[in-house]
């Protein structure tokens, strides 16, 4: 009977446009038989109009352009019926967050689909199939939230006229009470993103982000800005615009292997149709598979790395080196970030190569000789008598193979995320991975301030051209407001630049907007009363466990706490596998794994013993990993 009732309301609300056809009348009855859906229809006469939408449904799982056509159009049909939607949907604001206009989806109806009805990401659907299409796909709205934007588009635009499933009859009623006024949301609305019971930066983003997603860059741009402002959500962002409106593949890769597929979930959800046409994958992973493709195996051995270093410091090189800096660490990194990381292949260049960021280590010439000679060589011939290659090699290739040969199908985009850690012939490849050219599609986003590996370059010494391409971020979308206080406690380089040289903002100049929150901090004096405090911790927080990481100064930490909470009947999960899905296990990580990633409560165990020598350095590995928590953090220091 409520079927039959909320039928009967439906036909009678559709009687009154007269110019729409049996078809229209059958398509426009499928969101309106389900409660939480709105559907805003064209008054135009004839019907539908030429050039637009004649419809759109707004519900859960998003926005929806209903197109009535018996094929779907070529590419420049295609863009501007995108763009006349995208219009109706612009500057709907929520508090000071913008409605994402290109989250809309076409949908493109006819009477009866053929089987083979797609093209890209676009569908041809009829009545039948429009309804699993609608209540098919990923949540993206609250009810409250779908009610709000559809209301509001009516209010402001005279040519939709609007249906609620809401009105019909029906034991389910949403109150009447709207976030939205004609132009803007109004109250709770970022408390109500805090609950995340959906993903809010799917739909909304602050105008100065949105802004960003949609600006124009004729080559390499750059974001940068401090620790929660949002760049790699602009940039996944981006990335979705450019799937809806072009064609071509895209790339989003990091130096640090595990984050690509972190992002690649939300990407999906942003782009779900994109298919294979967007690779998330790691700069090391990614240059391994194209040598492969290319007929070339190189696959650098850890061990075989560590074993070769390791000879090399048993010789002359530790006797004379160790007096300057004890740790074989910052000789590996020497090697590794500065002579191979900066392409240096000769003494000549070693010696006036710039090492500012090298823990206040100048090396006159004949030090740098030492290195050179004792260090480095030996470690170059080990590796080359047993035919092996490391990481910097690995790099060096596959830019030199694609310099001789660039990609047959090029990406339209590539974006490189923590930016700030990689080396200067990791820029160089990630460029040619782009093109190459002045124009090339790249995007560089990264902080400065989060730079958790030693070294240091500049954009334009890798050849990247940037000026007047480029933004920094400001505002804090992620940490409540006693979180980054107790961030910004981090006397992590106080004065940072924009990624190339010029003034940027430091984690101490963003401003939060997000009230609240709890941060503190311990110290003990042995790991075993760290594990007893983080157990209980753990057991008092109001937190899921979920939404709880433990991040940890080394691995062998991090494999230690994982055992720890298993035992005591914790599931947890490494960061070195999470993809940014999984809701009910504990992560558990180092600072390195933890980079870019947010959760809503951070358990931070320092050990001191184990903080790189660089003050520096370890200020920012802290600042990080207290940086990564929404709404809760908890740091435990081990003294001993």
């Amino acid at each position: 009977m409520r079927f039959e009732k909320r039928q009967y309301w439906i036909n009678e609300q559709l009687a009154m446009f007269e110019a729409l056809s049996g078809l229209h009348r059958v398509v426009l009855s499928v969101p309106l038989m389900r409660s939480g859906w709105h559907v805003l229809i064209d008054g135009s006469d004839p019907f539908p109009p030429s050039g637009r939408a004649g419809a759109f449904a707004v519900g859960p799982t998003g926005a929806f352009a209903f197109i009535f056509t018996d094929a779907i159009p070529d590419g420049s049909r295609l863009r501007q019926l995108r763009a006349r939607a995208e219009e109706t949907f612009a500057n709907l604001a929520a508090d000071r967050n913008r409605y994402v206009p290109h989250m809309i989806e076409l949908l493109f109806l006819t009477e009866r689909a053929p089987r083979q009805s797609s093209a890209g990401e676009h569908r041809l659907l009829d009545p039948a199939t429009l309804a699993q299409h609608l209540v098919g796909g990923a949540p993206q709205l609250t009810r409250q939230r779908a009610r709000d934007i559809a209301f509001s588009v009516a209010g402001r635009d005279s040519r939709y006229q609007l249906l609620s499933s809401d009105d019909a009859p029906s034991p389910e009623k949403i109150s009447e009470h709207g976030l939205f006024e004609p132009v803007e949301l109004q109250g709770d609305a970022r408390e109500r993103m805090l609950q995340r019971p959906f993903k809010d930066w799917m739909t909304f983003l602050d105008p100065d982000q949105l802004d960003l997603v949609h600006r124009n860059f004729r080559g390499p741009a750059r974001f940068s800005g401090p620790a929660g402002t949002g760049k790699s959500v602009v940039a996944v962002h981006r990335m979705a615009r450019f799937a809806k409106r072009y064609p071509g593949r895209m790339l989003f890769t990091s130096f640090v292997k595990t984050l690509p597929s972190y992002h690649e979930s939300g990407f999906r959800q942003l782009a779900p149709h994109a298919g294979d046409r967007a690779e998330f994958v790691g700069l090391h992973a990614w240059a391994k598979s194209f040598l492969r493709g290319r007929g070339i195996v190189i696959e650098p051995d850890e061990g075989q790395i560590e074993d070769a270093f390791s000879r090399a410091w048993r010789g002359p090189a530790r006797d004379y080196l160790a007096p300057l800096h004890p740790s074989p660490a910052y000789w590996k990194d020497e090697i590794h970030r500065i002579i191979k990381g900066r392409g240096i292949t000769n003494l000549t260049t070693y010696k006036r190569v710039d090492r500012a960021h090298r823990y206040g280590l100048t090396l006159d010439g004949p030090r740098r000789e030492i290195v050179w000679h004792e260090l480095f060589e030996p470690y170059q011939k080990t590796l080359a008598d047993r035919g092996h290659s490391d990481f910097n090699d690995l790099i060096d290739r596959a830019t030199e193979e694609l310099r001789a040969a660039p990609l047959d199908d090029p990406y339209g985009l590539v974006v490189v995320d923590e930016v700030q850690d990689f080396t200067y012939v990791e820029l160089r490849l990630v460029h040619q991975i782009a093109g190459g050219g002045a124009d090339a599609p790249l995007l560089l986003v990264g902080d400065g301030q989060q730079q958790v590996y030693p070294g240091g370059w500049r954009l334009s010494d890798a050849g990247i051209p940037i000026v007047g391409r480029g933004a920094k971020l400001r505002t804090n979308y992620r940490n409540r407001e006693a979180v980054l206080a107790f961030a910004r406690q981090v006397n992590a380089l106080n004065s940072v630049d924009d990624l190339d040289g010029e003034p940027g903002f430091g984690l101490r100049d963003s401003e939060t907007v997000l009230p609240g929150g709890s941060a503190s901090a311990e110290t003990v004096s042995s790991a075993a009363a760290a594990d007893e405090r983080l157990l209980a911790r753990v057991r008092e927080c109001d937190f899921a466990p979920g939404d709880i990481a433990v991040i940890t100064t080394t691995r062998n930490d991090a494999k230690h706490i994982r055992q720890l909470l298993d035992r005591n009947n914790f599931r947890t999960v490494s960061l070195e596998h999470y993809d940014g899905t999984d809701d009910t296990h504990i992560k558990v990580g180092t600072v390195h794994r933890a980079k870019g990633m947010d959760f809503a409560a951070v358990m931070h165990i320092v050990r001191e013993s184990a903080l790189p020598d660089d003050p520096e350095l370890a200020a920012r590995r802290i600042m990080v990993a207290r940086s990564r928590a929404r709404d809760y953090v908890w740091e435990c220091r081990i003294q001993s």
